[in-house]
């Protein structure tokens, strides 16, 4: 294990902005995991651990702390649907092994850049499905007490793309993963991408297709960052989609309806709207730019660096987004992405 100094963040982010770790280090067990989480202890320093890099913006001024690059892998799979994980293990290839083994559960989760324990801390959705609802037990290490925990799906205190661990950073560092997927089970169709994909190509949806369709769907949205397919310097969906009452729904969806749908969905008593139109009918259309910032040409809920922006400039961008939500609907738009680092000017 080699501690690093003065490690630039932007080249581990998918917004590629970010200044310098002070302290930087790889851990690929949970003895180095230990030995880094001792480091810190002993000169008394914060610490940032790091999966794939999405859904984060990273400070200008960097991490001034210890920064540690989950790469704990390995990957397995029982006849029972059982997945267990390293959490620095690729989110992407889970979900393949587990639409080769046709085992279904998050299928329609393919493509998401994250690690395993990213996965787990956003509690990342799309197109019809959670992580959080497939989750057996997670295993971390306690960062305070160096304890090695095991928590329950319950424990993880799963919500709308958050958790009890996205919550209460600095509290574990996740080592291993395990979700209960169903051998053999039915994909997820319910989404209006989804279904019109396969009512377009006229063919029966596998579990396969459906990763098929939603790899297309992405790579559609600028969203897929593998070979071969373009994608952007973004953290993926910047804000969450608010979920209001209807009262304050039916206030707002006469200025919406010339949004193209889907951007509404009942959930329960309330509504879930989608930020994306809440963006765009605030004057932030697909491809606006100002300065070396923009709203992706492809999807309004994707804030993308269009080349040497630094996080600043993206922080005032999205503050501006917001307050034109605010100002226009009343409503206050969440970030998806985790702050890292000190933005106080």
């Amino acid at each position: 294990m080699q501690i690093e100094k003065n490690k630039e963040l932007a080249l581990f982010t998918t917004m590629r902005v970010g200044g310098p770790a002070r302290f930087f280090v790889s851990v690929k067990n949970l003895e180095e995991a230990r030995e880094a989480l001792s480091f810190a202890a002993e000169n008394k320093l914060g610490v940032f651990v790091l999966g794939g890099g999405s859904n984060i913006l990273v400070s200008d001024k960097g991490f001034d702390g210890l920064v540690i690059k989950n790469e704990i892998l390995g990957l397995s799979i029982t006849q029972e649907g059982v997945l267990e994980g390293g959490a620095g293990e690729a989110w992407d290839l889970a979900v393949q092994k587990s639409v080769e083994g046709r085992f279904a559960g998050i299928e329609t989760l393919s493509g998401i850049p994250s690690s395993l324990g990213g996965a787990i801390v956003q509690n990342i959705g799309a197109y019809g499905q959670t992580v959080g609802d497939v989750v057996e037990s997670v295993t971390a290490i306690d960062m305070r007490a160096f304890e090695i925990k095991t928590l329950s799906a319950k424990d993880c205190g799963f919500g709308y793309r958050t958790s009890f661990l996205k919550q209460n950073p600095g509290k574990y560092l996740l080592t291993s993963v395990k979700f209960a997927l169903k051998p053999g089970g039915l994909p997820t169709v319910t989404y209006p991408d989804i279904i019109k994909f396969f009512q377009s190509n006229k063919q029966a949806p596998t579990l396969a297709l459906v990763r098929d369709a939603v790899l297309s769907v992405r790579a559609r949205k600028g969203h897929l960052i593998m070979p071969g397919f373009e994608s952007y310097n973004s953290a993926g969906s910047y804000f969450k989609n608010p979920v209001v009452e209807q009262k304050k729904f039916d206030k707002i969806k006469e200025e919406l309806q010339k949004c193209k749908p889907p951007w509404f969905w009942d959930v329960g008593d309330k509504v879930k709207v989608a930020a994306a139109a809440l963006i765009e009918s605030a004057g932030f259309s697909k491809g606006y730019a100002l300065g070396k910032v923009g709203i992706s040409s492809r999807q309004a809920l994707t804030v993308v660096n269009l080349g040497g922006a630094k996080a600043s400039d993206i922080r005032a961008f999205t503050s501006n987004i917001r307050q034109a939500v605010k100002e226009k609907f009343g409503l206050n738009l969440e970030e998806e992405i985790i702050y890292v680092g000190n933005f106080n000017n």
